[in-house]
């Protein structure tokens, strides 16, 4: 299984699809060469506008962008684009503008400090009305979900990591905005979880089945907004219990989205492995994961407890 740059994709597909999108208009805050959209820059210099480190005016050329009939992307690392800019982006979402916020090093990102770290935009944009908010687990995923933002008029939220994921999905999957993803079907036991958080559980599935003699259902929610709720609680229905996993501070982060439905609908044992409300620390991806309990121990403890099994 070959592990797969997302941002690489990203920016490939920005070239690629760049004379089909005729009006396809690129913005970055300073950080192009992290982003990848530096390949865009380089083949359309027409089409390419970098704003510095400004997120806010970045985003309100954007909004001007979209309401001139253009088709912007804008992109830079997630804490600093839906962070320093999330008025602009709410702006944008309230009047139902055609933006695409595409940004990269989501979750832990390593060595570039604390700061750095998005470990809260998902709850930031999960508020907003008419956003659509995806998140990728690979680059097959994340090639289906830009077809479709280029496609789909109103405003995109796609999360990308720094990380390289590995290949889940085959050639034959067919992503759609609002569906859940099934990546292993189950009968006990439902793992949930968004980016990192699914290849975890997809990782580490046949172990866990293999300690608890239990069959695991694992949903990918690479759609947060807009969820179909009906058929997610379809699907943990006659579940035993259910994990959701975040990379991101789970305290009204993913975990808190599911749980308000769950408990609407469908009553069983929920546990979640995320952030704990806190903030990161610098350190490599490596620890951090470890350190903040991504890790097959803290998992296993997990489905233990919501098992309630001594």
């Amino acid at each position: 299984m070959s592990n797969v740059s997302l941002r690489d994709v990203f920016g490939s597909f920005l070239v690629n699809y760049a004379k089909k999108y005729e009006n396809l208009v690129v913005i970055d805050a300073d950080l192009s060469s992290s982003t990848r959209t530096v390949n865009f820059a380089q083949q359309f210099p027409q089409r390419f506008f970098n704003m510095g480190i400004a997120e806010q005016n970045a985003m309100g050329v954007a909004i001007g962008f979209a309401i001139s009939g253009k088709l912007p992307v804008i992109s830079g690392f997630s804490i600093f684009n839906t962070g320093r800019a999330w008025e602009f982006i709410r702006l944008a979402c309230h009047d139902n503008l055609n933006v695409k916020i595409i940004t990269t090093h989501a979750g832990f990102v390593g060595e570039d400090g604390s700061t750095h770290h998005a470990l809260e935009d998902l709850s930031l944009m999960g508020t907003l009305p008419n956003l659509n908010v995806l998140v990728p687990i690979d680059g097959i995923e994340l090639t289906q979900m830009l077809i479709d933002a280029l496609n789909t008029e109103g405003p995109f939220y796609i999360r990308l990591p720094r990380s390289t994921f590995p290949q889940i999905h085959d050639e034959t999957y067919n992503f759609k905005r609002g569906a859940v993803d099934m990546l292993k079907n189950g009968n006990d036991i439902c793992l949930m979880g968004t980016g990192y958080g699914s290849i975890l559980a997809y990782q580490n599935v046949t172990q866990l089945e293999k300690d608890f003699n239990l069959s695991i259902k694992i949903l990918n929610l690479s759609t947060i907004k807009p969820l179909d709720s009906s058929t997610l609680a379809r699907e943990l229905n006659n579940m035993i219990a259910a994990v959701v996993i975040e990379e991101h501070n789970s305290y009204w982060g993913v975990g808190s989205m599911v749980a308000k439905l769950v408990c609407e609908t469908v009553k069983i044992p929920m546990k979640f492995l995320g952030v704990n409300d806190s903030f990161g620390q610098s350190g490599s991806r490596r620890d951090l994961l470890i350190k903040y309990g991504f890790t097959y121990e803290n998992l296993k403890k997990l489905v233990r407890e919501s098992l309630d099994i001594e």
